[in-house]
């Protein structure tokens, strides 16, 4: 945006000189051609204010591309996310405990927290075109203006309704941070990747390795939960590693392969005592700080340091654009290939470590929805850190 309010300035600039050269050496004999030339630096301008100017809500919008923007709400501006801004279903995700949304000011839909998040979480149906998302939080109602882009441009991908709906758009967000403002042609859930499951891999033989022999397993029936399911017993047979559901006889590793919902239910079952668990290993796409906050002793295989250069990079830009979200692997992921810095690496076993203060009430899990504002770190209650590598499978 700054490069095109610049170019219409410059314009701007040139039109105001070029007429003044042109009185200068009596071009101009017709007073309406001065006043053409006039029209046309002064509709230049305008063009520039209102790039520059917020209007009905800030945002970077594209024709059915993610919304990252915000409303001012009761002297505050409040961050607002709106996947895939598309005709139809979308997500409108408000930086604000009490948020409602919806296409007027007489049709909000109360939100909800959901796992894996620290917003609030709203499904919109929305017109094809130009438009406004209303939101309303802490007792004030404002509008967002979107465009959607024309009908029949295709659905929001299938992901996006479900219990992954936060973790698709959690990505969509990270690729808009990362400069691509296409609408999101399919979301994490869809597919397992290559260096996802060779992580899954390597985490049985670290448990191997160290003489288990029994893990239990917490999946899920997403596309990627079932690939993920079978890599894990795949490995685990060829280890002569016997797997069972949660709750069998015995204390085991707990290996988790679902997505946030199923990874939420899982860590609170454990900090519970619901679930007796030696550890409880996610996988590589459940790191986002409300999975790694309950008490759970959890271990994640990651091909990244979370404190690195590039990981704090999306962080810092996450906390700028939509302050009061938490980074998660997802939106890192589609950061990364927006801005083609996505690459190879071994991947290594980090545990979360959270630092609870005496009399603070404990951890402060955001999964029960709890909202962490103010902070844009991977684990704002803690330390991530690295514990051992892991060998190639």
């Amino acid at each position: 945006m700054n490069a095109v309010l610049s170019a219409a300035v410059v314009l701007t600039a040139a039109l105001a000189l070029g007429m003044l050269l042109l009185l200068r050496t009596r071009l101009l004999a017709r007073r309406t051609t001065a006043t053409a030339y006039f029209a046309g630096a002064v509709a230049c301008a305008a063009l520039a204010g209102s790039l520059a100017a917020p209007g009905t809500g800030a945002a970077d919008r594209a024709a059915g591309g993610p919304v990252l923007g915000s409303v001012g709400l009761g002297g505050r501006q409040v961050p607002v996310l709106v996947v895939p801004n598309r005709p139809g279903y979308n997500l409108v995700a408000v930086a604000a405990p009490d948020a409602s949304a919806g296409t007027g000011r007489d049709r909000l839909s109360p939100g909800a927290p959901r796992p894996g998040s620290a917003l609030t979480w709203v499904p919109v149906e929305l017109p094809a075109g130009p438009g406004r998302v209303w939101v309303s939080a802490g007792g004030a109602v404002a509008p967002l203006a979107v465009d959607t882009g024309r009908a029949g441009a295709g659905p929001a991908p299938a992901g996006l309704r479900g219990a992954d709906g936060p973790e698709c758009a959690s990505a969509a967000a990270g690729a808009v941070l990362g400069g691509r403002a296409k609408p999101p042609a399919g979301c994490p859930s869809d597919a397992l990747t290559e260096a996802d499951a060779a992580a899954l891999r390597e985490t049985v033989s670290f448990l191997a390795g160290r003489g288990t022999r029994a893990v239990s397993l917490v999946e899920d029936a997403s596309p990627r939960g079932r690939a993920a399911a079978a890599e894990v017993r795949g490995a685990a047979a060829r280890a002569g590693i016997s797997v069972a559901a949660p709750g069998a006889e015995g204390r085991r590793p707990l290996v988790v392969t679902s997505g946030w919902a199923g990874a939420d239910a899982a860590v609170h079952d454990v900090e519970a005592g619901r679930t007796v668990a030696e550890g409880t290993y996610l996988a590589p796409w459940l790191l986002t700080a409300p999975l790694l906050s309950p008490s759970a002793g959890q271990l994640i295989p990651l091909r990244y340091a979370p404190n690195g250069p590039a990981a704090v990079e999306y962080a810092a830009a996450l906390g700028e654009r939509l302050p009061g979200e938490v980074p998660s692997a997802a939106g890192y992921d589609a950061w990364r290939a927006a801005r083609g810095t996505a690459g190879p690496a071994p991947a290594k076993l980090y545990a979360a470590a959270v630092l609870y203060v005496p009399g603070s009430g404990g951890g402060g899990s955001a999964g029960g929805g709890h909202h962490h504002t103010g902070s844009a770190n991977w684990l704002p209650s803690g330390m991530i850190v690295p514990v051992a590598a892991l060998g190639t499978t």
